[in-house]
């Protein structure tokens, strides 16, 4: 039996116009924008009865590419979703015009959540009053149900908005030190040297699914075609395989990294990081943490060796401000 999923997050292009130090991704790499007829065929391929619970769309700043993103939603409109959803900065909110004219299109596609980002980290680079007009317009035309504002602090960090300073609901979250994020110094960072987690995939029970570490609910796809069922772990990829076919063939034995992190947890890989030479200088926050750091040591000192298209691609592994974090020493 194929493995259903409920959703899909495409990631139409890593680029962003923000940049900002607590992103997991490199933005500012080679541009490339995802094929909407690679995604047509992907949706064709699915062998599943009913029509996804919900399709995303993210990046990078998706609002980019508006004519790629309208040609993606087309797509996602002809297959059906019972949820559309976009991940966006709000850089568009800087007027009214605009803003208005944004979320209408978006809702002419079908789309009826957006996604806004508001924290330290954003608006060093964008005026919170472009956010605050974006939102202001997607509650204005009524997509409330499933939009909302991301606020992302260091833990232990007061927030930096309020839900009284947007139109939509505030949703906070901590800082991940994941991604071009793990160089971020965070409040307790070195109250954690030696802790090493080692519950299973609980951060990701959202896509691994709550009961079997690795039954994903949801994959994302991004614009090289890579099926992943968390960023920058691969199990597959539409240039070379339809959807469909994937998901039918899914195993944690397709990947000796994969059965490890199946069969032990996050600190499986840490394990086997430290033992190919890593010497981390300080405990982690979660799992989830713990599971990217090890990843990218392993990237460069194990998996080219034994598995070699698993962990990719470079943007979601970015160099920046991260090697003096993670070699070892």
């Amino acid at each position: 039996m194929p493995l259903v999923i409920s959703g899909i997050t495409w990631i139409l292009s890593y680029r962003c116009n923000l940049d900002c130090a607590h992103c997991f991704f490199d933005v500012q790499g080679d541009l490339r924008i995802l094929d909407y007829e690679l995604a047509r065929e992907a949706l064709a391929s699915l062998e599943q009865a009913e029509p996804l619970a919900w399709q995303h769309v993210s990046g990078g700043e998706p609002l980019l590419f508006e004519a790629e993103l309208h040609r993606l939603l087309e797509v996602i409109q002809e297959h059906g979703s019972k949820t559309i959803g976009i991940a966006t900065n709000g850089f568009w909110g800087d007027s009214e015009q605009r803003a208005q004219q944004t979320v209408s299109q978006l809702r002419r596609r079908g789309v009826n959540g957006l996604c806004l980002s508001a924290d330290d980290y954003h608006q060093s680079k964008l005026p919170v009053n472009y956010v605050r007009t974006a939102a202001e317009q997607i509650a204005a035309q009524g997509l409330t149900q499933h939009s909302f504002v991301v606020c992302c602090q260091p833990e232990g960090d007061p927030p930096s908005f309020t839900e009284k300073d947007f139109a939509l609901p505030l949703a906070p979250v901590f800082v991940r030190k994941i991604g071009k994020g793990a160089a971020v110094d965070v409040l307790g960072d070195t109250d954690r040297i030696g802790n090493v987690p080692d519950a299973p995939c609980r951060n990701l029970c959202c896509c691994l699914g709550e009961t079997t570490p690795f039954a994903p609910q949801m994959v994302w796809i991004d614009p090289y075609g890579n099926v992943m069922i968390c960023y920058g772990l691969i199990v597959g990829n539409l240039y070379e395989s339809r959807l469909g076919e994937i998901l039918r063939d899914y195993s944690v034995n397709l990947s000796p990294l994969l059965k490890i992190l199946a069969e032990q947890g996050p600190v499986g890989l840490y394990r086997l990081a430290v033992s190919n030479g890593w010497q981390p200088e300080a405990g982690f926050a979660d799992e989830c943490t713990l599971c990217w750091q090890a990843r990218y040591f392993l990237r460069k000192h194990w998996s080219k060796r034994l598995d070699p298209e698993i962990l990719g691609p470079d943007e979601c592994y970015p160099e920046e401000g991260i090697r003096q974090k993670m070699e070892c020493t």
